[in-house]
């Protein structure tokens, strides 16, 4: 009779099943995308990942100081370590209407490394941008 036991670990926690009459056991570790993730902490995947710190819409408009972006932007490369972000008012938002708007991004790879940046003048909607913690 083999029984599981089902719970939340820690992400370095390894698992061993014993084998009934046989003295042994199974050891079981966790898979990266199966590790326990605290909501209360952010996830930044692997050592070498994209980790974005900010980004900005529409910097260049007068009388305006942007829109901060940094959320749809951690929602489509936050983790990876290669991403093409594409620009889009219809998801950003428009912070000045009739004024053609720039796009800039700030990331690092790892903590510890020096800041990285991505951007798109105006009109960037429509525009991609390449953030890119890939080892070269």
């Amino acid at each position: 009779m083999l029984l599981l036991v089902a719970c939340a670990v820690p992400a370095a926690a390894q698992i061993s099943i014993p084998l009934p009459g046989t003295g042994g056991s199974i050891q079981i570790n966790p898979q990266p995308d199966q590790r326990y993730q605290d909501p209360n902490r952010p996830y930044y995947g692997t050592a070498s990942s994209i980790r974005v710190l900010g980004a900005v819409y529409g910097r260049n408009c007068r009388g305006q100081r942007g829109a901060n972006v940094t959320d749809d932007l951690v929602r489509y490369c936050q983790g990876r370590d290669y991403c093409v972000y594409r620009i889009d008012y219809r998801q950003i938002g428009d912070p000045s209407p009739g004024c053609g708007k720039d796009y800039h991004a700030r990331y690092i790879c790892r903590d510890g490394d020096v800041e990285r940046y991505a951007s798109a003048g105006a009109e960037a909607s429509g525009q991609s941008v390449i953030l890119d913690c890939r080892r070269r």
